[in-house]
């Protein structure tokens, strides 16, 4: 008996920037981008380079999830050519979509992943083919788009209702002119993210290997390590443990057959291996369905062979120890005979020395174990979180008020700019006239000082007074206290 699967949700993505990491998948840390290829005369092929703002960090997985599952929705929903703004909706309406609860916590970290998607600085040297089937050249240094939220002013001067994407105008080009291929939404959306990008990278693989009627797909893992990007071993027991965790939803979805590893070396003569991948039921439905007329249909499958599941993953605390290198068995043990108190605040400890002191710490695993075993003492210089929290915020405070006191500053003397403006623009005989208004339409105390002052200068300073109060008035311009 086959299994009957849900129709596919397909969604189609742009072939050009796709294939290049903007992301850092991993859940801690941070992971450097770029790639650069050169021509066998040292020639620069391909270049690219993601810069992140320090502000709001560098995008991760909630960023790479935002981009893939809810931008790319709309983007495509759109049409070509592309408006330049794109519509998200709401911030609680984005947390449903990522399957994130509606709460203010919630809605505060998917805007900050929206502030770092759209901070997210490109250089890029790349060539890719164009729907009018012509090879096309980028060389830019661009950001993908702006983000406004509801109440702030969109470049038009609208006010957004909702959350808004401002497309760039690099961006934009490529979206209208670059190939595009179809991905099953509801397969990308279930995926942890980076098994979901393993099935952006290899998808390509995969849907030539099935035009082609060939038995395996094939891929380098030093090239998924640098697309995805992911830290790469040298041995191969490492590899393997690596990929495994990556493979199993694809091979208990059926998206692989078979995973095979065949060693080779790199450009550089490091070792290297090549992921040999046989087609499972779900990609040959996805094939089958994508090239069909009528687009994605439901597909009757036959499930792959059961395999066996892995290890359990530690939860809580102890997948929070496994994350930094320990071992699981470590950190079981360190869980079941230390306070929770004390595991934490030897984490962030751990955490702060790999930031602002990374040769420090050779091994954090280790360095981590012993130090909740023998409870160090916190470093010199050391700011727990709450504290850099504080202190970030206070920062941010300051630089608020004075960018206030900047902009009050300068718009005041645009006002008082415009009032001198006008009146230098006045005839003489219209000049004193206004002065006349201005004194008649004077508060009766300040009628009474200009009459009493005797001093020419004191009265040329009071008429001035008055005369300026009257121009605002005429202008529309705001009292001055």
């Amino acid at each position: 008996m086959g299994t009957e699967l849900a129709p596919l949700d397909a969604i189609r993505v742009e072939t050009a920037l796709s294939r290049f990491p903007v992301h850092r998948l991993a859940k801690l840390g941070t992971v450097p981008i770029e790639i650069r290829e050169a021509t066998a005369d040292g020639e620069l092929a391909l270049q690219w380079k993601v810069s992140h703002n320090s502000e709001y960090g560098q995008p991760g997985p909630l960023a790479y999830k935002l981009d893939t599952l809810v931008i790319n929705r709309r983007i495509e929903a759109a049409g070509r050519p592309i408006p330049r703004y794109i519509c998200l909706g709401s911030l609680k309406e984005i947390c449903r979509e990522l399957g994130l609860a509606e709460s203010g916590a919630n809605t505060t970290v998917v805007k900050r992943a929206l502030h770092q998607n759209a901070s997210a600085y490109i250089t890029a040297k790349v060539r890719y083919k164009s729907t009018d089937g012509a090879e096309r050249e980028l060389d830019a240094n661009f950001t993908r788009y702006e983000v406004h939220f509801a109440g702030e002013r969109l470049p038009d001067g609208r006010k957004a209702d909702a959350v808004y994407l401002a497309l760039g105008e690099t961006y934009r080009r490529i979206l209208d002119t670059a190939l595009t291929r179809p991905l099953d939404y509801g397969y990308l959306r279930d995926l942890p993210p980076m098994a979901q990008r393993l099935y952006e990278l290899a998808s390509y693989r995969m849907f030539a290997t099935l035009k082609s009627r060939s038995p395996t797909a094939r891929l380098s893992y030093a090239e998924f390590c640098r697309h995805a990007p992911q830290a790469r071993y040298g041995d191969f027991n490492q590899v393997k443990k690596q990929m495994h965790k990556i493979h199993a939803p694809h091979r208990r979805a059926g998206y692989f057959a078979g995973v095979a590893f065949e060693a080779t070396t790199d450009r550089e003569g490091r070792p290297d291996w090549t992921m040999v991948y046989e087609p499972g039921p779900k990609a040959k439905a996805e094939f089958q369905a994508f090239t069909s007329k009528g687009g994605p249909a439901a597909g009757r499958l036959q499930p792959p062979p059961a395999e066996p599941e892995p290890d359990p993953e530690p939860t809580g605390l102890e997948r929070e120890l496994v994350e930094r290198g320990v071992s699981r068995a470590v950190a079981a043990e360190l869980v079941r005979d230390f306070a929770e108190d004390r595991i934490r605040r030897q984490v962030e400890v751990a955490d702060w020395l790999r930031e602002t002191k990374p040769k420090r710490v050779k091994d954090l695993g280790a360095y981590l174990a012993e130090a909740i075993r023998k409870d160090f003492a916190a470093p010199a210089g050391f700011k727990g979180q709450a504290e850099r929290a504080a202190a970030e915020a206070t920062a941010r405070a300051e630089q608020d008020q004075q960018e206030q006191a900047r902009r009050a500053t300068a718009r005041a003397q645009a006002e008082r700019d415009q009032v001198r403006a006008y009146w230098e623009a006045l005839p003489p005989e219209r000049r004193a006239a206004l002065d006349a208004e201005a004194l008649a339409e004077a508060a009766p105390a300040d009628r009474a000082a200009y009459a009493a002052a005797t001093a020419p200068p004191v009265r040329r300073m009071l008429q001035a007074g008055l005369r300026d109060a009257h121009l605002r008035r005429l202008l529309g311009l705001p009292a001055v206290d």
